[in-house]
């Protein structure tokens, strides 16, 4: 009987060891809260308010910030080395941000927006770059956000059958949800390009049942917008032609049943939301021209900026504009938003930002390494998904989206990891066995390492 015991003791002693030597405390902290953070702006639980009266979920940019400060606690880099150009930019924007808020009209509720929007943006980013850097680390959150992305779905499929709105369950608005979803579809669609046929299925269900989601939220751009990234998939020879005309096809007659069931309100020239965003991009340019280097501030009131202002869009009066102006209080296309109300040097600087990572997954798309884990399409097209969609939406004010959106933009691979890698590439084809080249599935993996292997 003793013996017994001291087997089990011994047992449960090496288990807990080796329990001890994969996972320290710091680990346990890290994911923990990045898990929650997560978990949380999925589902906005809890959705309560900290400070009445603002429409900065100030909460989510609170969790946002622990999480940031926590990873950079634990997993900063300690070599001492020179600093990167993306601490720099980092630094940069957040230094435009808050002396915009401070100096604006509204302070308060200015640099309150200008906090979430930092600690989100900023949080996502560099969450990604200190914590997802790992091939384990992506493949749990990987799987992490397709069961996120699964329950959201079951969720709005819930909402509309008990309410007849999608995002009853999870937001104020169809939009953030709409967001979440395309941004969520980097696990799907890295189990689409590069699983087995069972994890292909998987995949190619949620992107299904997702589609079937956009369909019934009444949203044009959400709907309209995976036809687009079907194209782009194409235009990098990963889907054959003959599933892209089937595709269209298929999206055409959906979009027929689609544009009928809309309400007229979405569709006519003359109602808000033609009217608004056609006219806000002169709008917007306007009120930057006047605040060029700092802006007005985010959320800071336009009204006054009316004043000397002629509408040039047709079908809406002046006292109309005014009216959805003073409503809605942004551009409704984060790119104008952010140029009216952080300044040219903030746009700028970030969208100069963005296409220098999207230029790196461009050219990892059209030369792929083989060696990450992650398709850079995986990441590309929902990126491209995003961005489409911030132009009918000012999505980046959003922590629930940011978020996600900037974790995507986080993992995208830093210029030195890219060159290692294809240089590790490199030497791994060099030193590939014959019996390879002379397996009978050489041709099939010479097409996928083209880059055109068929969904």
């Amino acid at each position: 009987m003793s013996d017994r015991k001291g087997s089990l003791v011994s047992v449960l002693g090496a288990a807990i060891v080796k329990f001890r030597s994969g996972v320290t405390l710091s680990d346990v902290i890290v994911w923990g809260f990045f898990c929650a953070t997560c978990l949380h702006l999925a589902f906005l639980v809890p959705s309560g308010s900290l400070t009445p009266g603002y429409r900065a979920k100030i909460f989510s940019g609170l969790m946002c910030a622990a999480t940031l400060a926590v990873v950079w606690f634990f997993r900063r880099p300690r070599d001492g080395g020179k600093v990167s150009g993306e601490v720099v930019v980092s630094a940069v924007l957040t230094v435009l941000t808050i002396i915009s808020g401070l100096l604006s009209s509204t302070p308060g509720p200015s640099t309150a927006r200008g906090f979430v929007v930092l600690s989100s943006g900023l949080g996502g980013f560099w969450c990604a770059r200190l914590l997802l850097n790992t091939e384990s680390s992506q493949r749990f959150f990987r799987s992490f956000c397709l069961l996120i992305l699964s329950v959201l779905l079951l969720a709005c499929l819930w909402g509309y059958l008990s309410t007849g709105a999608i995002y009853e369950l999870l937001d104020t608005n169809p939009h953030p949800v709409a967001d979440r979803i395309l941004l969520l579809w980097f696990a799907p669609l890295s189990l689409l390009f590069a699983g087995s046929l069972l994890r292909r299925a998987v995949g190619g269900l949620h992107l299904l049942v997702s589609y079937v989601v956009f369909y019934l939220s009444d949203l044009r751009s959400a709907f309209l917008t995976p036809i687009v990234l079907v194209v782009l998939a194409a235009f990098f020879r990963m889907i054959r032609l003959r599933y892209v005309v089937l595709i269209v096809i298929l999206a055409s007659v959906a979009t027929m049943f689609f544009v009928r069931q809309l309400p007229w309100t979405k569709i006519g020239t003359e109602h808000e939301p033609a009217y608004y965003r056609a006219e806000n991009y002169v709008f917007s340019l306007h009120i930057a021209l006047k605040h060029p280097l700092l802006g007005i501030g985010l959320t800071a009131p336009r009204g006054e900026f009316l004043e000397d202002y002629e509408v040039k869009y047709p079908y809406v009066t002046k006292e109309k504009f005014a009216h959805s102006v003073t409503r809605i209080g942004v551009s409704e296309n984060i790119f104008l938003t952010f140029m009216a109300e952080l300044g040219f040097p903030f746009v700028i600087l970030y969208g100069v930002s963005l296409i220098i990572l999207a230029a790196r997954l461009v050219r990892e798309a059209f030369q792929p390494s083989g060696s990450s884990f992650l398709h850079p399409l995986a990441l590309l097209l929902p990126i491209t998904a995003g961005l489409l969609h911030f132009l009918v939406y000012d999505g980046l004010l959003h922590p629930q989206v940011s978020w996600f959106f900037h974790i995507l933009l986080g993992l995208i691979p830093m210029r030195n990891q890219e060159s290692d890698t294809k240089l590790h590439s490199k030497k791994h084809n060099a030193q590939a066995p014959d019996r390879v080249l002379k397996s009978p599935l050489a041709p099939l993996c010479q097409r996928g390492a083209r880059g055109d292997f068929p969904l």
